[in-house]
């Protein structure tokens, strides 16, 4: 079983185990600790400790321990992805491509650090008033599991850079790639800079939360989570930045070629088999190309080789566990029980593991769960749409609000979409949106804060306004 990761030493964890399945075999691949509220008190204990000499640092002094962090992750880089692929099932250059990235991304933030400085306002003479910021204190980032080491390490990272220090709590689902890397990376760091914190959500998760010496909450993951973490922090007032469920939507208008426009939705709706926050959840198409691109997606669905992530060849790897099997399957009979249509897929594929199809439908009801909630799987709902307004009225008929992408040649429609879409990201013709120097903010349901670039880093700190004169008057 792994241990915690505390004051750069390993420490057990209570509260019996939790088996950790590789989802393309059904084969236990090791065990975490269930965790108790001693754990969450000793990860959260050695950060605050650790804080005032961390903050105190320079940024450049923060941001070469970083830089030696990066180095350390391009080393054991081939041997983290093909452990992430057995815990979580995407294909192995599929998850070396999730450690290039989370490289890319540091680096970047890396660079970026330096930049977050104070900015001096007018003032009377003999006098200076100008912003300063400052660390936060404890950061807890509650990670998903999805993307455990682009989006945890994205996320741990810049804390470190502005002075914060961490309780890194993984998802129990994806735990062990995680804890392999923060082992060999974080370990020049001082004793209690970085802490990793096994277990379930109810055992440590909330918790660490609650706990009165966290200063501030990032987290990824679903709404219901994101919630309930919220409102604890609302009780003490302390500061959360949650980046919650998507249920995007992808329009494509009649002046686009639709075999490109399919590949693009394929990619959007299918990669990681659709397990991303902005994974295209709704398509809506032009009615005159609407045929054509229906049968486009379906020929490009059933070319798709789904299987283990480990074998030459695979492009789409298994969803990640049981639960999240059956929820993509009680989506798609919902949907199919309220009149939809199955173009392609649309059942569990036989056999061990928990893999599901590409599947695509037409003819779905509004009121589906399948156009309603989340479904973080690879299924692509395709409605016909008769005017653009009326597109971006119903990609805009959601509570979420994540990311959109527009597939159109027309420099007014795609103007339209910016100005219109109720989105944090929109995406013209490309389903890519994020890097290190933009910024998002998720709008409705999907989140509070703003996610990436010197917005986010400005996030983890405080600011102060100070005002000095020379001397009293």
């Amino acid at each position: 079983m792994q241990s915690n990761w505390i004051g750069n030493r390993p420490v057990p964890g209570g509260g019996g185990e939790i088996a950790i399945l590789n989802p393309a075999t059904e084969e236990l691949i090791d065990s975490i600790p269930r965790g108790c509220q001693d754990d969450a008190d000793a990860a959260v204990m050695a950060a605050r400790a650790a804080f005032l000499s961390w903050s105190a640092l320079s940024p450049v002094e923060r941001r070469q321990a970083v830089r030696v962090a990066v180095d350390k992750l391009v080393v054991i880089r081939d041997e983290a992805a093909k452990l992430l692929t057995c815990e979580m099932g995407k294909p192995l250059p599929q998850a070396t491509g999730e450690i290039n990235t989370a490289i890319d991304t540091l680096r970047a933030f890396a660079e970026l650090v330096v930049h977050v400085r104070s900015g001096q306002q007018m003032a009377p003479a003999r006098e200076l008033n100008f912003q300063h910021r400052v660390a936060r204190g404890v950061a807890a980032c509650v990670m998903p599991w999805n993307f455990p080491i682009a989006v945890g390490l994205e996320n741990v990272v810049p804390n470190l850079l502005v002075g914060n220090t961490v309780v890194w709590k993984p998802s129990e689902k994806t735990p062990l790639t995680s804890r392999f890397i923060v082992e060999r990376i974080f370990d020049h760091l001082p004793p209690g800079v970085v802490n990793l914190l096994l277990g379930d959500g109810e055992r440590v998760g909330d918790p660490l939360v609650r706990h009165p010496q966290v200063d501030l909450l990032v987290f990824v993951g679903s709404e219901r989570t994101g919630r309930r973490l919220g409102a604890i922090c609302g009780q003490s007032l302390k500061k959360a930045i949650l980046e919650l469920g998507g249920k995007d939507a992808l329009i494509v208008d009649e002046t686009v070629d639709v075999l490109a426009a399919a590949r693009l939705a394929v990619e959007a709706t299918y990669f990681n088999a659709g397990q991303i926050c902005t994974s295209t959840e709704r398509l809506y198409v032009a009615r005159p190309i609407f045929d054509a691109f229906v049968d486009a997606m379906v020929a490009a669905s059933r070319a798709i080789k789904v299987g283990n992530g480990l074998d030459a060849g695979v492009q789409m790897g298994p969803l990640v566990d049981r639960l999240q099997l059956d929820l993509v399957s009680r989506q798609v009979d919902d949907a199919v029980g309220k009149g939809a249509t199955i173009c392609s897929g649309g059942a569990r594929l036989s056999g061990r593991g928990f893999f599901y199809p590409p599947t695509v439908l037409t003819h779905v009801s509004m009121d589906a769960a399948l156009m309603l909630e989340e479904t973080f799987g690879p299924v692509a709902p395709c409605i016909p749409f008769d005017d653009f307004d009326q597109a971006i009225a119903m990609a805009n008929d959601s509570r979420f609000g994540l990311a959109a992408i527009v597939c159109t040649t027309s420099a007014p429609r795609a103007l339209k979409a910016v100005h219109s879409l109720r989105a944090g990201m929109v995406k013209i013709n490309t389903m890519r949106g994020k890097a290190p120097g933009a910024s998002s903010e998720p709008f409705n349901a999907s989140g509070l804060g703003h996610g990436y670039g010197m917005e986010f880093l400005h996030e983890l700190t405080l600011q102060k306004s100070v005002h000095w004169r020379d001397e009293p008057k």
